[in-house]
């Protein structure tokens, strides 16, 4: 089974032992995880609330930056806030990045009993489609959309919908089985692919990012492909992992 998983409370903990899980918050958690693996950063160890940021700030070998928003605004007294944009090489090269998001990260930990994670996000939907192909005949394969406050993100529909896009278009096989949400997050990306900054921007998410003054952010999150790397994630401590692709 080919799934698309709307919000993280509509998990099946069940199933998530069988299952290889793609975690999305597009705008804007995954995206930055993404940026900032592609950009240098060691590792992103990712943590529900505030509070365990802080704690382990001081277990964590330097460098090491606190990052993380609520209602998107960085933390106050962290390193970082949620923008890609500020996730830049002189930044984050080397670090260790410890994030916490109102909604992405939360999700991640939700999922963290799958037998493999990933991070997905418009930057590295290829990348992450080709990490999926080992295992789609022995795990089902879920994609677990971030949401946004509670509901249901169309942002992270388009994200998963770019991910099964390159699954289909790169495996050439017409038996994957896609439920009917799998086929609704396809063709709800292949309707706006070719404006994908102007799709986001439609949402509530993407009216959260332009209210709080961010726009720039979603043209940084809908630039398809630009970074070729899969991000998994490991568990005991969740950290998110840059796998380079060959190209």
């Amino acid at each position: 089974m080919i799934d698309v998983v709307l919000l993280p409370a509509m998990l099946n903990e069940m199933l998530l032992p069988q299952s290889q899980v793609v975690v999305f918050d597009v705008l804007r958690a995954s995206s930055t995880i993404v940026t900032a693996l592609h950009n240098g950063a060691r590792e992103v160890r990712l943590f529900s609330d505030v509070d365990a940021v802080l704690h382990a700030r001081g277990h964590v070998p330097p460098p090491v930056l606190s990052a993380g928003e609520r209602g998107c605004v960085m933390v106050p007294g962290f390193d970082l806030g949620n923008s890609p944009a500020e996730y830049q090489t002189h930044r984050v090269g080397g670090a260790s990045v410890l994030l916490s998001t109102t909604n992405g990260t939360r999700a991640v930990v939700a999922a963290q009993a799958a037998a493999d994670i990933f991070i997905g996000s418009l930057l590295n939907a290829q990348a992450t489609a080709e990490a999926l192909n080992g295992q789609l005949d022995h795990l089902h394969t879920l994609m677990v959309l971030a949401g946004t406050d509670g509901r249901i993100s169309q942002e992270d529909v388009i994200g998963a919908g770019a991910v099964l896009w390159h699954l289909l278009g790169g495996t050439y096989r017409i038996d994957l089985p896609y439920t009917d949400t799998a086929w609704m997050a396809y063709h709800c990306f292949a309707s706006v692919r070719e404006r994908l900054g102007a799709a986001l921007r439609l949402g509530a998410g993407g009216i959260n990012i332009i209210e709080s003054g961010l726009e720039d952010d979603i043209d940084l999150c809908s630039q398809l492909n630009s970074m070729p790397l899969a991000v998994r994630v490991q568990k005991n401590p969740l950290r998110a992992l840059a796998v380079p692709t060959a190209r």
